[in-house]
């Protein structure tokens, strides 16, 4: 191995280590800041709140709700559904003539209830491989508005709205 080489190697592998290190790097400086803030009683009150109401945001697990939608983006998804994807899924989202997925009857619920998919499990899958001849072509909004139609059509409850935000998805289960 010639020098230059071994080199680059090493400053690679110091680079991915640094890289590494760097969110537990921060991590433990912020906990490391909060706590000395405590022990040593220094900082302002209004101070030691901000930074105790960061680190809690940053350590909050979002809590897992289950999935909703509204009934105007059902309806809306419907007219899409009706333009789009009937073709394929058929007219009861149980196929069409061109042989798409079952998108509605209990193989569909046990695919997505039996393992408290998120919301958004669904979601990336539409919007990046439906339609077939043009996928990904449709906005956020108009495949929410197609998530909302098909929950409508197994029986899910309505409610809120489906977030059109994709990481909002992420904390909503199949789940009835």
């Amino acid at each position: 191995m010639n020098k230059k080489r071994a080199i680059r190697l090493l400053c690679g592998g110091a680079l991915v280590v640094a890289v590494a290190a760097t969110p537990l790097t921060v991590t433990g400086l912020a906990y490391g800041l909060e706590s000395l803030a405590r022990v040593t009683n220094e900082a302002r009150p209004a101070q030691q709140t901000g930074t105790r109401i960061r680190l809690a945001q940053a350590n909050a697990t979002p809590v897992e709700k289950p999935v909703s939608y509204s009934s105007e983006q059902a309806d809306r998804g419907k007219k899409t559904y009706d333009q789009l994807c009937e073709d394929c899924h058929g007219e009861d989202l149980k196929g069409g003539v061109n042989g798409g997925a079952l998108l509605a009857g209990r193989a569909f619920l046990e695919k997505y209830t039996s393992d408290q998919m998120p919301a958004s499990g669904l979601y990336l899958f539409m919007s990046t491989l439906m339609p077939p001849d043009s996928p990904g072509s449709l906005s956020s909004s108009t495949y929410v508005d197609l998530l909302a139609y098909v929950l409508k059509r197994n029986g899910f409850a309505e409610g809120a709205p489906l977030p059109s935000n994709p990481d909002a998805l992420d904390y909503l289960i199949f789940g009835k």
